[in-house]
């Protein structure tokens, strides 16, 4: 039987690779990567076994499982992924012990003002763009990879990127594909808190992480009050669980409290939808509204015991 990778143990691969793809490396930074399985089995969730590639290179290494010949140039032999994950985990663990660049405040300013323009530029593109559009995604995962630029410069670019997040959540109410990838980037600010014992948490995440919640807040009541998709809400919720397990392994006192607090407005939002419609089936959706939010604040709860 599959064994599910664990969620901490995924953060903590991905972040150990900077979500590159270790045969791209710096090359694959914008790219859509995968949790490659080394050996083949699906169960076998170590860190040793497990490799960050792009769908082309997950592919090749899929294909290098697999016996006969299909020509050496369309595989990827397991003992050659090996080889490149140690290689790229070793540059990415060197590059982790240099210091942040430091810059003089009038320099600091500076780059801040070109990065506050620089989402503010993306942001109105992605708000352009229609639901469906393909390049959605792109600008989401452009904004997302700037996550990683603050941990190097040590701007605070991470602090912008929430500005603009919740700009988005504010103009998207009867949206669906942009409040989904709108809970994914949120909780991207906090790609980097894998576990205490791998990364230590400072006072700029704490205050992001309870900002954080007013975002999330706006998507999970509209979600609730206005969109059809049941598949916004839930995102929204499960996104304050994560957070959730984040304060819960660092030991945040109060902010679980807050986010069941937000998880009960949003509950109540769900009585809310199409107020003005008394008919069955619209007393059963708001129904599965109110349980999908019910299953989280318990969920939520079990986390403070």
């Amino acid at each position: 039987m599959r064994k599910k990778l664990p969620q901490p143990s995924e953060k903590r691969i991905l972040v150990m690779n900077k979500h590159c793809c270790c045969i791209c490396e710096n090359d694959g930074m914008f790219k859509e990567v995968v949790i490659h399985h080394i050996d083949g089995n699906n169960s076998n969730n170590e860190m040793e076994n497990l490799a960050v590639l792009c769908l082309q290179h997950a592919s090749l290494a899929d294909a290098g499982l697999q016996k006969g010949k299909l020509g050496s140039w369309k595989k990827l032999t397991p003992s050659e992924v090996r080889e490149y994950k140690k290689h790229w985990e070793t540059k990415v663990g060197i590059e982790k012990k240099f210091e942040r660049r430091q810059f003089p405040l009038y320099q600091k300013k500076h780059f801040e003002i070109l990065y506050e323009f620089e989402i503010a530029k993306i942001k109105n593109e992605i708000l352009s763009l229609s639901d469906n559009d393909k390049r959605l995604k792109e600008k989401f995962d452009y904004l997302d990879q700037l996550v990683i630029e603050e941990f190097i410069s040590g701007l605070e670019i991470r602090k912008l990127l929430l500005g603009a997040y919740w700009d988005i959540a504010l103009q998207t109410i009867d949206r669906n594909r942009v409040p989904k990838m709108l809970s994914k980037v949120i909780l991207g600010l906090f790609k980097h808190l894998i576990g205490p014992h791998e990364v230590k948490i400072d006072a700029r995440d704490k205050r992001l992480i309870l900002k954080s919640m007013e975002p999330l807040g706006t998507l999970g009541s509209f979600s609730a009050e206005f969109n059809p998709d049941l598949r916004v809400l839930s995102n929204a919720c499960t996104a304050f669980y994560e957070l959730s397990e984040i304060a819960k392994w660092y030991n945040l006192k109060g902010v679980n409290e807050k986010i069941v607090k937000e998880l009960i407005k949003i509950r109540k939002d769900c009585s809310k939808y199409e107020s003005e419609k008394k008919s069955v089936w619209i007393k059963n959706e708001r129904l599965k509204r109110v349980n999908i939010v019910k299953r989280i604040i318990k969920k939520v709860k079990l986390l403070r015991l």
